[in-house]
């Protein structure tokens, strides 16, 4: 990225600490499969797709055999780049990564949690979500480490790409008595193919409907209503699970978050929890629990000191500019996982400190549980408070 390109980012970032930080030095959804199967209204093609879980995507723990599996069967979301220090990210085929001077990254990231912190703190009843997730589908290639599916219909001969979008409430019950929740989707599918040769082959193979989240591309919106605790959305921080009602009153200091944070954090590394999500380095550890923590209603405090503590993490990076699969323009902030071969994406909006994407590149080095990996993709369409369940929050 240019000098004068990025000046314009950091020129569009609220605070008026940008220059004197410059001068000084320069990351659980409800599992929609899960929420259906609890409430007895599973989609009759939920069993053709594997249901994603984005803030409560562990590491590939069960090594490459698995990994592998699921890249065959099929991939959320494709976005073809690198990992920091190995490969290029400007090769990027699904959503366009400008510039390759270097970046401030602690700049960048304390100018963001500056930015956070002057957001308005709302509140309300219900926590509403709307996410898209991209799924991949691969031609099968057999070769060294790539199990041959047992069911021919999974050995595609084609390469297509489904998208779709769920809504979601979670609403606290009045006098704090239980949780309610609420899923709508799958909506606005879309199913797309490279070639017309693909699509032809796709034709030639009876034309099934794929998999997308929460069905297939012939499913239609299905709405799920279900009462419960809070089990289901529970952001993780490693292994453990932050129970809901807390997260209002999680730590709005950088101090306050880190001394919580390392608690958990040390607690893991004890228990030899291992995973990209239980790092022993702290800053990756703290980067791969960032996607909950936003997509939680954490306060505007919080979410600036998660953004202080990223910003002093030397394994997390500002990688460049980017353009999403939407359209929209945001930096990337990277981490890479040794223990399985990984990097991470999330993509911000410099004018609001808002997540956008986040983003599990596919390809890891050879010899590395990710490498026959095709990468997750999941943007996040819209958030806020509303007071009713089935409200949507305005723009």
């Amino acid at each position: 990225m240019k000098n004068d390109e990025l000046n314009s980012v950091i020129d569009a970032l609220k605070p008026v600490m940008v220059d004197e930080l410059a001068d000084a030095a320069y990351e659980r959804r409800p599992d929609i499969g899960l929420v259906r199967a609890r409430a007895g209204t599973s989609s009759p093609h939920s069993s053709q797709v594997r249901e994603y879980r984005p803030a409560r995507r562990l590491a590939f723990a069960a090594g490459a055999t698995a990994v592998v599996t699921a890249a065959v069967v099929m991939a959320v979301g494709v976005l073809f780049g690198g990992n920091p220090g190995t490969r290029d990210d400007s090769a990027a085929r699904n959503g366009t990564v400008r510039g390759s001077e270097a970046i401030d990254s602690r700049a960048f990231l304390l100018a963001s949690a500056e930015t956070a912190a002057r957001q308005p703190a709302t509140h309300g009843t219900c926590w509403y979500t709307r996410t898209r997730v991209w799924v991949d589908f691969m031609p099968f290639k057999p070769g060294p480490g790539v199990p041959t599916p047992a069911d021919k219909r999974f050995r595609w001969t084609f390469q297509a790409r489904t998208a779709s979008s769920i809504e979601e409430w979670q609403c606290t019950l009045p006098g704090g008595t239980g949780m309610r929740f609420r899923a709508h989707g799958p909506l606005d599918i879309e199913l797309t193919f490279p070639t017309k040769k693909d699509k032809a082959a796709w034709r030639a193979a009876g034309s099934r409907p794929l998999g997308v989240n929460g069905g297939t591309t012939a499913s239609k919106p299905i709405t799920t209503t279900y009462d419960r605790d809070s089990h289901l959305v529970n952001p993780q921080i490693g292994s453990h699970e932050i129970e809901w009602k807390t997260i209002p009153k999680l730590p709005a200091t950088r101090n306050g978050l880190e001394a919580y944070l390392r608690k958990l954090w040390q607690e893991d590394v004890k228990n030899r929890v291992g995973g990209c999500a239980a790092s022993t380095d702290f800053g990756e550890y703290v980067y791969f629990s960032a996607w909950g923590l936003f997509m939680a209603p954490t306060t505007p405090g919080t979410r600036a000191a998660l953004y202080q503590i990223l910003a002093d993490s030397p394994s997390v990076k500002v990688t460049g500019q980017i353009t999403d699969r939407q359209g929209r323009t945001g930096m990337a902030i990277s981490a890479y996982c040794a223990t399985d071969g990984t990097t991470s994406r999330l993509v911000v909006d410099p004018a609001t400190a808002q997540i956008l994407d986040k983003e599990v590149l596919p390809g890891g080095p050879p010899g590395t549980p990710a490498e026959h990996s095709t990468g997750d993709y999941v943007s996040l369409e819209r958030q806020g408070w509303v007071n009713r369940i089935g409200a949507v929050p305005k723009d």
